[in-house]
């Protein structure tokens, strides 16, 4: 006994809204699973420039050399050079790389980048002029010698850290930001299901006659009929 042509379509329908909804879902899975794995790269990176901001603030920032000599004269630290700044900004920015990948806080992002920007702002305007700078160094008894200042590992460290704090925060929130929707896509009403959906190829219901127009039949303007007969 062959099944009526019915429940033929619906089962073609049906199976057809499952195969679908299996798509999408696998679909929405590996967005989630390289959604976690951005997050984690954003993170990670944050987490990198922290670290190296803190340890260049133990390391040396520049060394002052005389112009007859290769021996260093004197040596200065990162962190001594302007109190310790960057160090509570690099703690600040571990708990906001926290943020971002925990709960994807857009503001957490937002304040990596104000934080990259602060200790590059200090880099760059606070410890790079004292690094790059000469003079007269000594004393009036052991006379005085030409010297320049020669930037450390200190100051690259620094600069590399603050740098990768900016570029994760960017690239956090343009990764959260997504794609933009395309324009003109049509979409299915919203209370219609895929099942609901025409299916390529399913018969369509056939269309309801119009009824026959008598050619002799005629209307009147004020409402009435007339016919020729």
């Amino acid at each position: 006994m062959n099944a009526p042509p019915e429940a033929n379509t619906e089962y073609s329908r049906g199976s057809g809204a499952s195969r679908a909804d299996a798509r999408a879902s696998q679909t929405d899975s590996r967005a989630s699973r390289t959604g976690s794995r951005a997050a984690a790269a954003v993170a990670l990176g944050a987490l990198l420039g922290a670290l190296l901001v803190v340890i260049s603030q133990f390391t040396t920032l520049y060394q002052v050399q005389s112009a007859t000599g290769s021996m260093a004269i004197k040596t200065v630290g990162t962190g001594a050079n302007h109190a310790w700044a960057p160090i509570p900004l690099a703690l600040v920015a571990v708990c906001l790389a926290f943020a971002a990948w925990r709960y994807g806080n857009r503001a957490a992002l937002a304040g990596l980048v104000v934080l990259g920007i602060a200790t590059l702002l200090i880099a760059l305007l606070g410890d790079l002029p004292n690094a790059r700078s000469g003079g007269l160094i000594g004393s009036s008894a052991g006379g005085y010698v030409q010297a320049t200042a020669t930037p450390a590992a200190g100051l690259f460290m620094e600069t590399l850290g603050a740098v990768l704090l900016m570029i994760a925060g960017g690239l956090g929130i343009l990764m959260a930001a997504g794609p933009a929707p395309e324009r003109g896509t049509p979409h299915a009403p919203p209370n219609q299901s895929a099942s609901d959906a025409p299916q390529p190829g399913a018969p369509q219901p056939p269309a309801e006659p119009t009824p026959p127009q008598d050619p002799l039949t005629l209307r009147r303007p004020e409402g009435r009929r007339w016919s020729a007969s």
